[in-house]
């Protein structure tokens, strides 16, 4: 055989049996074409891990002068393919795994763009068409390369072309493929995007096809397996995305808004009965209704039924295809694009959190950034949030803090695309330090990306409470400790959490390693202590403060419970919070001993000078940094007895702690006592206020952070 030729064909083989005979079946029909046009050309069979099978159907060719098949042991794509382009003989090295398979006029086709074209390329077929038992066939046209900001915009969410390619041979030398692992895949996007990032055109060798076989048990088949990403690139530097000049594209703002459209639609049962056509018209403006198929595609669909009896174009089948041309989607690169914006400095520091509002993990959140900024002042954080709500407390963040809106930016995404995003920041930002407070879709995120977790992050997580979430994202109750952080402990480095109860819950519950667990008492800072009141503020009257989130966990119907059964003249509760969506609009409407103020801007905006105690409820919380704060204040705390409250209010000596927290007249009787001795409130205000300047410091609170994060 002759030492050079114009083409390797290179069979990349696993696993695959007697699979592979009809991948070679379709390559032996190609390479004829190619025989025919007066071209040379050898076949390399490489076989990585082999199985026995796959070994055994390899051996009837190793007496063919025209095909040369080596074994090794690399367990990668990359490397097996790296190999077989230092072994090939070829200009041109062409790459098929040995389960798929190709028109037969892919090899020569692609071989004439080559000679045809001056630039440096990579041929790829026109048509991808997905198939296999129990899989939806998916028809993919791909395109030749576009302007590098437009390619840049679509493979920022997703690869454009498939792993099948023609090259010439120095080429692929210059871009070797990456091993992978450790969470990270795809060695073709990687290579892909590598190609584009040096200015290396991607064409299309016309009328050609590539049918790539899926499995059951493939990776992209099953939704129940780990998700892997591509490693932080290059093209995607945040710098580097900035300076883009991208013009709006309507289309897919408008598609965006599209899709919010159709969730809601089949969200809904009763708009999805009656206004189907309405949810079949908004996909059509997406482009997810049936195209007819270009003639090539089903000649070359009929043709290669002899070979594969899986594939033919019946009519039931081509109505049911799926069509899809990845250079129409910009969506995740527009989302990207807005991300890196806000994005001043590469971070130290991330934190993963739903929102920053006006809650006690959002008061957690900044404590834990201002302590690091002590303990290193040239740190720079960011924060990622991850439901699509205003952050009324992003403000109160400090200078050396970037905020990725997240939630707001990708809420027009369809779930696989949003974490392809969220994949794309969280590698880019390049930073070794995750911490997921209390954010729901970054424990799912978490979940689904274990393994790149494990081998290339430091994952913390903060649990308060097992917070139940009726209706959750994920299909049912999410629960802060199952399956939040069960799903995930092995991977996490160090739970923090404010409360020793909750550890003892969650280990009860779940068997976890104690050693995982580290308690935080949350700080008070920059409160003065006040001194408290000896008498009431209205002679005969007694003032109560309640202010929290008006959520179902925070029990605001047993606050309106209490408030029908006290006396208007002698009591009055002041509720404060923004309610949620799941509580009514008019839960406190007509209770006389009730007064609804709305929303409040932090602790230091309520009327505490003017209350005489604070109640607090709620189920299965940690230790709530507003009666902290109450306490601070001078307010004497009557608390419900669940979760990690009574770890600050000690029962009639910090504070009231109310045994039967679910009973309205147990907190009705306490309020009523309290009226009858109010110098007693005194005397738990001083000794709550020496409790939190001794567990609450926050000195304490700097130095197990310098302790436990490294």
């Amino acid at each position: 055989m002759s030492e050079n030729v114009d083409l390797t064909a290179v069979v990349t083989a696993h696993d695959e049996g007697l699979v592979a005979h009809k991948t070679m079946r379709s390559v032996f029909e190609a390479l004829d074409r190619v025989k025919e046009a007066g071209y040379s050309f050898e076949i390399i069979i490489h076989i990585d891990n082999g199985s026995k099978e796959t070994i055994k159907y390899f051996e009837r060719y190793k007496n063919d002068k025209n095909i040369r098949v080596f074994e090794n042991k690399f367990g990668d794509t990359g490397p097996s393919r790296n190999f077989a382009v230092g072994q090939a003989r070829g200009k041109y090295v062409a790459f098929l795994d040995g389960d798929d398979l190709i028109s037969d006029n892919w090899y020569v086709n692609g071989i004439k763009i080559l000679e045809q074209t001056k630039e440096e390329i990579i041929v790829h077929p026109e048509a991808l068409l997905t198939f296999g038992i129990n899989q939806t066939n998916v028809l993919t046209l791909q395109g030749d390369s576009m302007s590098k900001e437009q390619d840049t915009l679509v493979l920022i969410g997703e690869n454009r072309w498939s792993s099948t390619i023609i090259a010439k041979k120095e080429t692929l030398e210059k871009i070797p493929y990456r091993r992978v692992g450790g969470g990270y895949g795809h060695e073709d996007y990687i290579f892909n995007i590598e190609a584009v990032e040096k200015g290396i055109l991607h064409k299309i060798a016309k009328e050609t096809m590539f049918f790539y076989r899926r499995s059951d048990d493939s990776r992209l088949s099953s939704g129940n397996r780990e998700g892997v990403t591509i490693p932080a690139m290059e093209l995607f530097d945040f710098d580097k995305v900035k300076q883009l000049e991208v013009e709006q594209d309507r289309k897919v703002d408008f598609k965006m808004r599209s899709y919010k459209i159709y969730k809601k639609i089949r969200g809904n049962r009763v708009l999805n009965y009656f206004i189907t056509p309405v949810a079949k018209m908004t996909l059509k403006i997406m482009d997810r209704e049936p195209k007819s198929i270009p003639d090539f595609v089903y000649d070359a669909w009929v043709k290669i039924n002899h070979i594969e009896s899986q594939l033919y174009p019946y009519d039931h089948v081509v109505q049911s295809v799926r069509h899809y041309a990845a250079e129409e989607h910009t969506e995740a690169g527009k989302v990207y694009l807005k991300a890196a914006e806000s994005v001043k400095k590469l971070p130290d520091y991330v934190f993963i959190v739903p929102w920053i509002v006006r809650g006690g993990a959002d008061k957690v959140l900044l404590n834990y950034i201002e302590a690091l900024t002590e303990i290193h002042p040239e740190w720079h954080f960011t924060v990622i949030t991850t439901l699509p709500v205003k952050n009324v407390w992003a403000n109160k963040l400090p200078q050396n803090v970037d905020v990725i809106d997240f939630g707001n930016l990708s809420a027009g995404l369809v779930p696989d695309v949003r974490d392809e995003v969220m994949c794309r920041i969280i590698t880019q930002l390049r930073c070794k330090r995750l911490h997921i407070i209390n954010s729901e879709y970054g424990f799912e995120w978490a979940r689904k990306h274990k393994t790149l977790l494990k081998a290339h992050y430091d994952l913390y997580v903060s649990l308060f409470c097992g917070e139940f979430i009726p209706g959750s994202n994920l299909k049912g109750v999410f629960s802060y400790d199952n399956p939040g952080l069960f799903e995930i402990i092995d991977v996490v480095k160090k739970c923090f959490t404010d409360n020793e109860t909750i550890i003892g819950k969650t280990i009860e519950r779940n068997a976890f390693d104690a050693e995982k667990f580290k308690v935080h008492y949350q700080p008070v800072r920059d409160l003065e202590m006040t001194t408290p009141k000896d008498e009431l503020v209205e002679l005969g009257k007694m003032h109560i403060l309640w202010a929290s989130r008006v959520t179902p966990t925070k029990l605001p119907e047993l606050v309106a419970e209490i408030g029908k059964k006290l006396d208007p003249g002698k009591f009055v509760i002041d509720v404060y919070g923004g309610m949620s969506g799941d509580v009514s609009k008019t839960l406190f409407d007509g209770i006389d001993a009730i007064k609804y103020h709305g929303a409040f801007d932090g602790f230091k905006s309520l009327p505490a000078g003017k209350s005489d105690a604070f109640l607090y409820t709620a189920l299965d919380d940690g230790v709530p940094n507003v009666i902290l704060e109450a306490t601070a204040a001078g307010l004497p705390v009557i608390a419900s007895n669940d979760g990690g409250v009574g770890e600050f209010i000690k029962n009639e000596k910090t504070g009231i702690l109310v045994e039967d927290y679910l009973n309205s007249e147990a907190y009705v009787e306490t309020i009523k006592n309290l009226l009858k001795e109010p110098e007693v409130m005194q005397k738990y205000v001083k000794n709550a206020q020496k409790l939190l300047q001794e567990q609450h410091s926050w000195e304490n609170f700097v130095e197990v952070v310098k302790n436990d994060i490294d």
